[in-house]
């Protein structure tokens, strides 16, 4: 009946479905399971969906239980989660895929993967903009889970990194001013602000500029334009199978954001600057030609940046020429004076 054209017909059936799943002696599995949770996730994804309360309360059921929540993320369901909750949404909604999300950080392996999916920047952003209480202690819950639930130290610190990053700090210092009728919220925040404080103690300018980057949310933030930080870091880049080169050349290719496509090709080009191997390992990576065809972009910025990283990648004596680049651009005006 999920195939039925008629979309009450359809909306009722999957209500039925998610109670019989859940409540059932035998859990639904193999292919049903797959069937069902993949028309959900399909049903998230329709732009303007009337049902979509409907789709969202079936899965606050279905994702209660273990089984369920290795299925629905094995049908990328996170991925559909966080991009649907990256656009506008009445709050009710919004607090029903947080819910969501909140459910599925209960599994510790789970909350390991969640930021994979850039999941604390969009949660950052909804929890600056919201004005409603459930929606404010759901996103804050999620919060403490990704800091509590992973069994990975190093991911509760990156989680940690990546909340301070998004600017989730100042936010809770806004909320700690307010008065919540819900004594868990109020927990809530004051574990996470002595958790994030914590953070930012052992926090070294590498960390945050890996969780920068791997947020995609690049900015002209202090490190970018240190001497001191590329000289003392570049190495690290290469670290993981050369992680964060990687993810910078994909931001070349994906981003649409001229800010963003501007300090990636600075941080590439101070990248070969500093390191030894820089200039092949870029090349290696295909990160020549990605700089290269921002040559052409349609944004003044981007085209200087990428012009100047192209000029590290190709030549050795870049100052010289980075200089008389500069000298070039502001002869026209020279001239008309």
């Amino acid at each position: 009946m999920l195939n039925r054209q008629d979309g009450f017909i359809t909306n009722m059936t999957s209500r039925i479905l998610a109670k019989m799943a859940c409540w059932s002696r035998e859990l639904m599995d193999g292919s049903d399971l797959h069937f069902y949770l993949t028309w959900l996730k399909d049903q998230l994804r329709i732009p303007e969906n009337e049902y979509i309360q409907s789709v969202a309360r079936c899965l606050q059921m279905m994702l209660r239980i273990d089984e369920y929540r290795y299925a629905f993320v094995a049908v990328d369901g996170i991925s559909t989660l966080v991009s649907v909750l990256s656009g506008r949404h009445n709050f009710q909604i919004q607090y029903q895929l947080v819910f969501c999300l909140w459910v599925l950080t209960f599994n510790p392996t789970l909350s390991e993967k969640m930021n994979k999916f850039n999941a604390i920047p969009i949660l950052a952003d909804i929890l600056s903009d919201s004005v409603k209480e459930k929606v404010t202690r759901i996103v804050v819950a999620v919060f403490r889970n990704l800091i509590e639930k992973p069994e990975d130290n190093q991911i509760c610190k990156e989680h940690c990194i990546a909340m301070v990053q998004s600017k989730v700090l100042k936010h809770l210092d806004i909320l700690q001013q307010r008065k919540f009728e819900d004594e868990d919220i109020q927990a809530d925040i004051t574990f996470l602000s002595e958790k994030l404080q914590e953070s930012i103690v052992d926090l070294s300018s590498f960390d945050e500029y890996g969780t920068e980057v791997k947020s995609g949310r690049l900015e002209w933030s202090p490190v970018h334009r240190s001497e001191k930080f590329w000289r003392e870091n570049a190495v690290r880049l290469t670290e993981k199978n050369y992680e964060i080169l990687k993810i910078l050349i994909h931001i070349l290719e994906s981003s649409k954001d001229p800010l963003v496509l501007s300090v990636a090709c600075y941080d590439i080009g101070e990248f070969v600057r500093h390191y030894p191997r820089g200039k092949t390992i870029i090349e290696q990576l295909g990160g020549k030609q990605v700089v290269m065809a921002l040559l052409s972009h349609q944004d003044s910025n981007v085209r200087y940046e990428a012009l100047l990283s192209v000029q590290k990648l190709m030549v050795h004596n870049w100052e010289y020429l980075g200089k008389k680049l500069e000298q070039e651009t502001k002869l026209p005006a020279k001239a008309s004076a």
